[in-house]
């Protein structure tokens, strides 16, 4: 019995991203509804007053979810299944995706003296509305940076 990779598993193409896209799971405080208006240090306010339960850079993006890195803590997913997406330098936001945890894994950076644990979430979206999967794949069209390789792999 043959056994399925990652890559022959997944259902669309994942893509890199451009620097300073984040990822923000949505907290029972969380105040980013109109940022549009806001300046760039007024939502980082709004994001760090939020609390949210995890938050961190964007690794890989497809249709169908994403990864990002985040700074390890005690907090469980179990109640928490919405995420924001910002791109801060370009006042882009993406607004209460419905999503489910696929992969939670810590992983080694290369700097020497690392003092903070690190860890790479993936996740899947879930039951997104037709205007997110429009805003998704506009996302894909103008915020990406290449084609991950299908061999590429979480541990990468």
């Amino acid at each position: 019995m043959k056994r399925s990779t990652k890559s022959e598993r997944r259902q669309y193409k994942r893509y890199f991203v451009k620097n300073r896209l984040f990822a923000v799971v949505r907290s029972s405080e969380h105040k980013l509804n109109r940022i549009e208006n806001m300046s760039k240090g007024e939502i980082a306010l709004a994001v760090i007053k939020s609390n949210p339960p995890k938050m961190g850079e964007i690794v890989e993006i497809s249709k169908g979810g994403l990864s990002f890195t985040y700074i390890e803590n005690e907090t469980e997913l179990t109640q928490f299944r919405e995420m924001d997406i910002l791109f801060v330098d370009e006042d882009f936001h993406l607004s209460r995706l419905p999503f489910i945890p696929v992969e939670d894994k810590a992983f080694d950076t290369e700097a020497p003296f690392n003092a903070l644990s690190m860890k790479r979430l993936a996740v899947r979206f879930q039951g997104l509305s037709p205007k997110q999967k429009r805003q998704i794949k506009h996302m894909l069209d103008n915020y990406t940076t290449g084609e991950v390789p299908p061999e590429r792999t979480m541990e990468n």
